[in-house]
């Protein structure tokens, strides 16, 4: 065999031994980041709105490996945390009622799994909570209330849910009384509620509800009351209606959580967020005429920096 044959015959055997070679060479690739989203079958509403919105944040920022499950009652629910577990899932939100205690019972046999409860105040050192401190946002909320409001009474629209929203009313209260010294709070439920709110003088009140009733707008398109909403959703698609609505960011607040479990500094606790994180903010209408909306940018602004500068205290605020 001649040097020019020998050389056509090595060179591929070569390349394919160096293709080899590196392959063999090349670091294995870290499994991809796992999260899940477990939710009460009969439970629905804005937290699980959010909380689907909050996972597709996650797979897009951080390429994770998303998936969603309803689980039923109390077994299918302690079959699927376990299936999670086994499976060997990075991160698992829970969402829903009927978890907490469960949750304590169950995440000590599954260490590698980091389960989150939300909203909740759970803990362990694969477990944490997501609690939403909104006695700060209902300040500001029943300042923008008192600005828009022409009496002294302001009303409390109670609906579904709980209970950050008893925490909500309590600084809506504290923020209404800040300009109006003299105010009244008037606590209604429900569709028929809001007559007895009209009834009374009120012309703001806080729907503070998780779920929005259809009886609940009409009778308040009927009495021509206003309302300051809990969901942002709720001011879109009643702009004649709702002034100004709280804000919760429910997927910023998953989607930092979620960091801290893929860069491996996650610590069970409870990730407490309040004004200041800015997940909780209230944001006015803009088809306000612009005479109320500038009374109201400026009640919320002046309410803002009272919080700011330490000078709100609200019974009960905080953990």
């Amino acid at each position: 065999m001649n040097m020019r044959r020998m050389l056509a015959v090595g060179l591929p055997a070569l390349l394919i031994l160096a293709t080899i070679a590196c392959r063999r060479q090349e670091p294995p690739q870290a499994p991809r980041f796992t999260v899940r989203l477990l939710t009460s079958l009969p439970f629905s509403g804005r937290w699980e709105r959010e909380a689907e919105r909050g996972l597709g944040r996650i797979a897009a920022e951080l390429d994770a490996d998303v998936g969603r499950l309803r689980v039923g009652d109390e077994a299918d629910r302690r079959t699927l945390i376990g299936d999670q577990g086994r499976a060997g899932t990075d991160l698992v939100f829970c969402v829903g009622a009927g978890f907490e205690k469960m949750l304590y019972s169950e995440v000590g046999a599954h260490p590698n799994t980091v389960f989150v409860l939300l909203p909740g105040r759970a803990h362990a050192p694969n477990l944490g909570g997501i609690l939403f401190l909104p006695e700060e946002a209902g300040y500001l909320a029943g300042a923008v209330a008192s600005a828009l409001g022409s009496t002294d009474e302001v009303g409390l629209l109670r609906g579904g849910g709980r209970p950050w929203l008893e925490l909500l009313e309590q600084g809506f209260a504290a923020g209404f009384r800040s300009r109006r010294r003299r105010a009244e709070i008037k606590t209604a439920e429900g569709s028929e509620g809001v007559g007895e709110l009209a009834a009374a003088g009120v012309d703001v009140a806080l729907y503070a509800s998780d779920r929005s009733d259809d009886a609940v707008l009409a009778a308040a398109h009927e009495t021509d009351l206003k309302l300051v909403a809990t969901d942002p959703e709720l001011m879109d698609a009643e702009p004649d209606l709702v002034v100004a609505a709280v804000e919760v960011d429910v997927a910023e607040a998953m989607l930092r959580v979620a960091r801290e479990v893929r860069d491996g500094v996650f610590v069970g606790r409870v990730f407490a967020f309040d004004l200041g994180s800015g997940v909780l903010d209230v944001r006015l209408n803009d088809a306000l005429e612009p005479k109320s909306r500038k009374a109201a940018k400026e009640a919320l602004e002046h309410a803002r920096s009272e919080i700011t500068a330490g000078f709100v205290e609200i019974e009960g605020m905080g953990l």
